[in-house]
């Protein structure tokens, strides 16, 4: 009679070891939750050992403790445990998983909105970032202030001295432009020498005072005994009034235009509708 309670317990405790091997192979595979990993394990071999006892104490001592009811109990209550180290297995596997595609997505998405040479923003992250302050912008007023950058003389350094000294000079340009510029400010490599930079919350006067400082400071770099020749700095507004965001960059590529056919060169020019007008008729 003491058979098949017996049995049903032995199989509970079989379902108990299951759990207990998956709870323990969790444990190995993952950091996460350790101390309450290894409670649960305790808490099951203290199941174990109950459920062992209890066989040893029906067949010595009192069989009563070992009927279909006590023994149909023990049988479930290894299968729930064991269904739920099982559950928590799959989903700490899928979470696991899941913290990989994660981590593949940052990677990939540091890739595409960074520029591998200069680490600077790229141009279709710039486009997207200006999208959303555009769009914010006609809902709460304000307004952006665009410096158009474009280095003086980069093409000669290519020709002149190769390649490699005009990356190391477009690295060491971009280092210039992010200790000078506020840490709010957004830096993107528009085109070969060409950098365009968001500014918020800043008046036009203390955006051009910046960018004159840029344009100074650009004039004191040499790489490889290289004498970097500058660069010049054009300045537009994006606010509600504006029609497009591609037309604000033209016209701060318009003042850049018109600061590097400055007798100085060197030189920041500030978008104006004269300007606009000039361009056209040279067109």
């Amino acid at each position: 009679m003491l058979l098949i309670p017996v049995s049903m317990i032995i199989l509970g405790i079989g379902f108990l070891g299951s759990g207990a091997f998956l709870i323990f192979r969790l444990l190995r595979q993952t950091l996460y939750y350790r101390v309450q990993w290894i409670s649960y394990l305790l808490l099951i071999a203290f199941f174990i050992l109950s459920y062992a006892g209890c066989i040893v104490y029906g067949i010595y001592y009192d069989p009563h403790c070992l009927n279909y009811w006590y023994a149909t109990l023990f049988l479930l209550g290894g299968v729930y445990v064991y269904l739920s180290c099982n559950l928590m297995t799959n989903t700490m596997n899928k979470m696991e998983l899941m913290d990989d595609i994660t981590l593949r997505y940052e990677l990939l998405k540091q890739r595409s909105t960074l520029d591998s040479l200069t680490e600077c923003l790229t141009r279709d992250y710039l486009l997207e970032v200006l999208n959303h302050r555009f769009q914010k912008i006609k809902l709460d007023e304000g307004m952006l202030v665009i410096l158009f950058i474009d280095m003086d003389g980069f093409k000669a350094i290519n020709d002149n001295h190769g390649h490699d000294i005009g990356d190391k000079a477009l690295q060491q340009f971009t280092q210039l432009l992010k200790r000078r510029l506020r840490k709010e400010d957004l830096v993107c490599r528009y085109g070969g020498d060409e950098f365009i930079v968001l500014m918020e919350h800043i008046a036009i006067e203390d955006a051009q005072k910046i960018a004159s400082d840029i344009v100074r400071r650009a004039r004191q770099l040499s790489q490889d005994n290289v004498q970097l020749t500058g660069c010049s700095i054009g300045i537009a507004v994006l606010n509600k009034h504006s029609s497009s965001i591609n037309e604000v960059i033209k016209k701060a590529d318009i003042a850049c235009y018109a600061a590097k056919q400055k007798k100085s060169k060197n030189s920041v020019c500030l978008y104006s509708h004269a300007l606009s007008a000039a361009n056209h008729s040279k067109n």
